[in-house]
């Protein structure tokens, strides 16, 4: 069962994000309002001083707060609306996470051996340290 946490993102309905352009013609994920959602990573928690962050040794959730960071001022510590990815660094491992909407979700071994180096395609809310066996690094 999935447990539902307060995020700041809006959670999309059907009709809200849909695949735009045609056959032969690459396509973007566009939000409701026309813009295209961007999946590349342009930073990481400048205040996460070991990357990739060891999963399975986590005592507490991990999650990047908005607020300044303490090594790069003027700057929040992740997207303004909270949202962080992973890069799987560990082969065969569980990670427990919150998506972005809120709810509750499992990446699996197989999942995790598919992604391994890469880029997970969700944006996250958190990552839970009940579940997570895996390292992982963190970007937005």
């Amino acid at each position: 069962m999935s447990e539902l946490v307060t995020t700041p993102f809006k959670k999309p309905r059907c009709g809200d994000m849909h695949q735009s352009g045609v056959d032969k013609v690459q396509a973007h994920l566009r939000d409701s309002l026309g813009g295209i959602i961007n999946l590349q990573i342009v930073g990481t928690d400048p205040d996460l001083t070991t990357q990739p962050v060891d999963g399975a040794a986590m005592t507490s959730d991990y999650f990047p707060d908005l607020t300044e960071s303490t090594n790069n001022p003027g700057y929040t510590k992740v997207n303004p609306d909270g949202s962080f990815m992973i890069t799987i660094e560990t082969d065969a491992a569980t990670y427990s996470v919150v998506l972005a909407d809120g709810t509750q979700f499992t990446i699996t071994p197989a999942q995790s051996t598919a992604y391994l180096g890469q880029w997970y395609p969700a944006r996250l809310w958190k990552v839970l340290a009940d579940g997570t066996t895996g390292s992982f690094s963190v970007g937005y």
